[in-house]
């Protein structure tokens, strides 16, 4: 009898209606309809005008999660329990978060969850509005961005000037091979006349981006006065590479510079005779000509050797100026790290809060509403502890099923995040051995046969990771799809797999360890944590060794 009417009660409860009240801040809104929150169809139970920010509703349905929706993509989440009165208020602007809830546990557990889930973008904004306005970030982001850019426009001028350095290089070389008894030879006198016109032409074209630099470089890379305390070591070498800069430009200015307006004249004199059509006529070649030699070639020796000068400078400064560049961005980072760092602190602390408020609303449909917050394949335990403890109180209702049955499906059991299942096997002489007896090294369990020959032609790369990491707490589990004893202990040889964990059941196919694990090709690959549970699957090569080093090293 009492059990009778404990059932009764139930069936009266769940059909019960609810009542929604609900009061709207910062309304802009005209109508609502509760509809179904999930599946493909979109039912609507409801609909109601919204008149002075306010609405109610009335309605029989089963616990759940449903939808209000607003229309232009604006809605939110809620649960409707049989039998409650409902009330609450909204922001308009922000409907994930009830602004007050009464009448119903299960939305106070959604409004106390959303608001802690809201937190961590709160945290965000106001961590990443402290470090804009940073001074320490501001000074050094502005130093590294136009330091770097300061150095990309030296680099730039000093290609110029040593093609300016090369080309009266090439003239001081083209005059010297042309010269008998200190004059150029008739012979040469054309290839010396073209040369010179070239080479000065070149010269000029070379040297103006240098004098525009010089006339610019403080307006434009003016670097503040200001300097941060405790940084003495950074500006010394500040205060070097703008000092060796500032000598190794007045090299140019007193080589190359020197002979600008000379080369100017000398160009605008063939010029002159080229646009009079005297140029070509008989001695104005050589009289112009003779006056480079006269004039301009006893300069170009020492220019010459100014060239290996401005050359061994220019690297030790390229060097500096580096160096500088990368210290200035790494004080950025080290502000920006702070920051991150503060971040992560609030960030694992409202990451555990979600986490135990899931577990203190596994067993209310709600829960499903943060849930997803942590993917399934990093959280495969909080995961299955909140599916399980729904699934013993709403067992048909369709998520819950649904995630139910893929819980205990066999893919589940080894997909990523998933502790993975123990096997113990013999290895070749017959010793039997268990996955679970690595547990808190990082291990590789990895199916392969002697037959396989992409098995074999990865064995060298997992030999050579095992050689590498081993001792820093890396293992490897092998199962070997082999029917043949023999052929599996001569593979193991020549393939130099020395770990000790071998094991086979020799089925091949019918491997109980590949049924359990849902092996159907070779090579198959499982990565483990020191947990023991599987992070990834099917690495090869370089990817693998990757995977093995973050792991070995957390």
């Amino acid at each position: 009898m009492l059990l009778f009417v404990g059932l009764l009660v139930n069936v009266l409860l769940a059909q019960a209606p609810t009542k929604l009240q609900v009061s709207l801040l910062n309304n802009h809104f005209q109508k609502v309809d509760l509809i179904s929150a999930y599946g493909s169809s979109q039912k609507n139970y409801a609909s109601t005008d919204i008149k002075n920010d306010q609405f109610t509703m009335q309605v029989s349905l089963p616990k759940d999660i449903y939808k209000l929706d607003f229309g232009n993509g604006s809605s939110m989440l809620l649960v409707i329990t049989p039998g409650e009165t409902l009330s609450m208020t909204l922001d308009a602007e922000a409907l994930q978060e009830p602004v007050s809830v009464s009448g119903s546990p299960s939305m106070s557990y959604v409004k106390n969850m959303a608001h802690l889930a809201n937190s961590r973008k709160t945290a965000v904004d106001s961590i990443n509005e402290a470090l804009q306005k940073d001074p320490a970030k501001i000074y050094w982001g502005d130093f590294a961005q136009k330091f770097n850019l300061y150095r990309q426009t030296n680099d730039d001028v000093d290609n110029y000037l040593l093609d300016a350095y090369d080309n009266m290089d090439t003239l001081y070389s083209t005059f010297t091979r042309s010269m008998s008894g200190g004059k150029i030879k008739n012979s040469e006198m054309f290839e010396c006349a073209d040369a010179a016109n070239r080479m000065l032409k070149k010269l000029e074209i070379n040297y103006t981006p240098f004098a525009n630099y010089l006339e610019n470089v403080d307006k434009y890379y003016a670097f503040s006065a200001k300097r941060m305390d405790g940084e003495k070591a950074f500006y010394v070498s500040f205060d070097q590479y703008q000092s060796a800069l500032k000598q190794r430009h007045e090299i140019a200015e007193q080589s190359l510079g020197s002979i600008i307006p000379l080369a100017k004249q000398l160009l605008a004199e063939r010029d002159s005779l080229a646009y009079n059509n005297l140029w070509d006529k008989k001695g104005n070649q050589s009289k112009w000509t003779n006056r480079v030699l006269t004039e301009l070639y006893p300069k170009l020796p020492l220019i010459v050797v100014q060239k290996k000068v401005y050359e061994d400078l220019m690297k030790n400064d390229k060097a500096l100026a580096n160096t500088l560049v990368s210290q200035s961005q790494e004080k950025v980072s080290q502000v920006v790290g702070q920051y991150q760092k503060a971040y992560n602190e609030i960030d694992a602390y409202i990451t555990a809060k979600l986490k135990d408020g899931i577990r203190e609303g596994k067993n209310d449909l709600a829960v499903l509403m943060f849930l997803d917050m942590f993917p399934r394949e990093q959280n495969a335990a909080l995961h299955s502890e909140v599916i399980k403890a729904l699934h013993d109180i709403y067992p048909d209702h369709p998520i819950v099923q649904d995630r139910w049955n893929y819980m205990n499906s066999p893919a589940a059991k080894v997909a990523i995040g998933a502790i993975a299942p123990e096997l113990e096997f013999p290895d070749p002489d017959g010793k039997m051995r268990k996955l679970s007896d690595l547990r808190g090294k990082v291990v590789l369990l990895d199916f392969w046969a002697s037959w396989c020959g992409p098995c074999r032609r990865e064995n060298p790369n997992v030999t050579r990771i095992y050689s590498l990491y081993h001792d820093k707490g890396f293992e490897i589990f092998s199962v070997s799809l082999d029917r043949d004893a023999a052929s599996w202990k001569r593979a193991i040889e020549a393939d130099k797999l020395v770990w000790p964990n071998h094991v086979s059941d020799l089925k091949q196919w019918q491997s109980q360890a590949a049924a359990i694990y849902g092996v159907r090709s070779i090579p198959s690959t499982f990565l483990l944590d020191k947990e023991g549970r599987i992070v990834q699957r099917d690495l090869r090569g370089a990817d693998l060794e990757r995977a093995v080093k973050q792991l070995v090293e957390q």
